[in-house]
């Protein structure tokens, strides 16, 4: 009877879960479709079915975001339906514990948790990577993200340069400006691409087109910028914690060490990572907190209230502590772990009080 109970259990919270993720999908992807119409309508090239594609990439880096907060409130939700239709109460009255009644969403947590870790962010990291890469490519005006600034000499000069995106390894980039100043520090041209390759000491922009004080704006097939930077010098300047994959992120880690770069936001980020299960765990518990009262007490939407707010205080903790540990104020992997370590402390404690007061 308990395992008929928690798979039924399970059940139920994983179809809410599937319909709140499946949700925020349409929405995130609705809002980041219109963003990038707006961006690009006028861009030759563009096409609505490509908005739609760079959009679809881009979901499922904002989902891998959002779960523990999915999960939140699909505990939440369901926990309170099955209380307002009385099944809980008479899972209870028959000598169920709270830890039985959670049985069955805290295995869907830690499981979704795992595949997620090492499955779903990898994938929404690719693509994502992708989407910034064609979005860049696509047009040389600003991308809706910031890109990177850097700033390199050559043999003739410096230049300053933009690109809205960078391949894995840095030796091409998208969405390509740059600013031309000869050896004595005037400006001398405006250089945007759709893209650059890294060739030796030089960068070769393709389809550029070049603007001057001496002549107006015109097209060159092949441009060389010269420069000193490397791509391992570029890829330590440009790579991001959420960039990276998590089966990627220990060895840049170990990479990172050896070059200077200091590695603690990339560990704070990988550790992160690595304890999802734990705050997904976290969530639920959370949620059975405020979700496990008899529905003929009432209150039902302030106990979602309250659920939310707990949830926006844990994560804006979490997003605190991280930036400590990631700036080295603390140590990094306890950053990573004190926010579900913290949240799971909060929720057994409450549980214990509600099951044995």
């Amino acid at each position: 009877m308990p395992r008929v109970l928690s798979i039924y259990i399970a059940r139920r919270f994983s179809a809410t879960l599937a319909v709140i993720l499946g949700a925020i999908g349409v929405v995130a992807m609705l809002a980041d479709y219109l963003e990038v119409l707006r961006h690009h309508s006028d861009d030759a090239g563009f096409s609505a079915l490509i908005g739609l594609q760079l959009a679809g990439m881009r979901v499922l880096v904002q989902l891998d975001d959002l779960l523990p907060f999915a999960f939140l409130f699909g505990a939440v939700i369901s926990l309170i339906d099955l209380s307002r239709k009385s099944e809980l109460v008479v899972a209870r009255a028959s000598g169920v514990s709270v830890w039985g009644c959670l049985r069955g969403p805290l295995a869907v947590a830690i499981v979704f948790g795992a595949l997620a870790t090492a499955i779903l962010n990898p994938i929404a990291v690719a693509l994502k990577h992708r989407a910034t890469n064609m979005e860049a490519e696509l047009s040389a005006k600003a991308p809706r993200e910031e890109g990177h600034w850097f700033r390199q000499t050559g043999g003739d000069g410096r230049s300053i340069v933009h690109a809205g995106s960078a391949s894995n390894d840095s030796h091409t980039l998208f969405g390509v400006t740059a600013f031309v100043f000869d050896t004595d520090g005037g400006f001398r041209e405006k250089v945007t691409a759709p893209r650059a390759e890294l060739a030796g000491d030089r960068w070769v922009l393709s389809d550029a087109m070049v603007l001057s004080a001496e002549s107006p704006q015109h097209p060159v097939d092949r441009y060389e910028l010269p420069t000193r930077l490397s791509a391992a010098q570029l890829r330590r300047a440009f790579i991001q914690p959420r960039a990276i994959s998590v089966w990627s992120l220990p060895d840049f880690i170990e990479s990172a060490k050896r070059t200077g770069l200091d590695p603690d936001q990339f560990r704070v980020a990988f550790h992160s990572l690595l304890n999802r299960p734990f705050m997904l765990v976290a969530m639920v518990m959370i949620a059975a907190t405020v979700s496990l009262r008899p529905a003929r007490y009432g209150g039902a939407w302030r106990l979602v209230l309250v659920g939310a707010a707990m949830g926006f205080l844990l994560y804006a903790g979490g997003e605190i502590v991280s930036d400590l540990g990631g700036n080295g104020v603390i140590n990094p992997v306890l950053a990573a772990w004190l926010p579900p370590i913290a949240a799971l402390t909060f929720g057994a404690t409450a549980l214990l009080y509600q099951e044995d007061g």
